[in-house]
């Protein structure tokens, strides 16, 4: 809509878009990223048989072993000015989890872990004068992802299960659940893998969980509604 801004596309030990934003060329072993496809489909200016070209003249098509792709010199123009990137390996993803709970009682989930490691980096390689406010789009929650928050604050799972869930009495409706999924199972210690195995409990979670995502966003709805009739 006309706002000035740059994107910082963040990659995780799979680096392959990062790749082909700073080389314009893709030469790997496996499976290209589905993202990876997304944005070459609205570099070609949304022209869906420009995108499917790229697919078709990748070697071997799409999803490529020993083969690759080269980017059109004008796709690669369109990214040049549009989209930085940065890749994050496993080891500095937890390092952000840890340090950035550290520092501000927040915890990252990895996936937005790796974003705010991206920005990081990316201001590290600014000079000063260059330097603008980053914005990192939170990805997912940590619940779902107890092992790696287990591996970052190398701690048992119950108290990654209890840093995901968040401090008692501020905790969010997904830390509660399951909480509660934890309470509800016999065997000592059990602790939930992440958000889905709330789920796996039966039916009745599901409305549960349903019920709960519902209150919160009919509860911001109406905030977003007073703030516009107070504009």
């Amino acid at each position: 809509m006309g706002l000035p801004i740059t994107l910082l596309a963040a990659t995780n030990a799979n680096d392959a878009l990062h790749r082909l934003l700073a080389t314009g060329e893709l030469r790997a072993h496996g499976t290209v990223p589905y993202n990876v496809w997304r944005l070459l489909f609205v570099a070609s200016g949304g022209d869906a048989a420009a995108g499917e070209g790229l697919q078709h003249n990748s070697t071997p098509p799409a999803d490529f072993g020993a083969g690759g792709l080269t980017l059109p010199p004008r796709v690669r123009e369109w990214l040049r000015v549009r989209v930085a990137s940065a890749a994050v390996d496993d080891a500095l993803t937890l390092r952000t989890m840890l340090e950035t709970h550290q520092r501000c009682g927040y915890l990252l989930d990895p996936h937005t872990a790796v974003g705010v490691a991206a920005a990081q980096i990316a201001a590290g390689e600014e000079s000063c004068a260059a330097r603008v406010p980053t914005l990192c789009l939170g990805c997912a929650h940590p619940i779902k992802f107890l092992p790696t928050v287990a591996a970052a604050f190398g701690c048992s799972a119950s108290r990654a299960l209890a840093l995901a869930s968040g401090p008692a009495g501020h905790r969010c409706a997904v830390g509660q659940l399951a909480q509660q999924a934890k309470q509800g199972y016999p065997a000592a210690g059990w602790v939930p893998p992440g958000c889905c195995a709330v789920l796996r409990k039966g039916e009745a979670w599901q409305a549960e969980w349903t019920a709960a995502v519902r209150a919160k966003v009919e509860e911001l709805s109406a905030a977003a509604a007073a703030l516009r009739s107070r504009l």
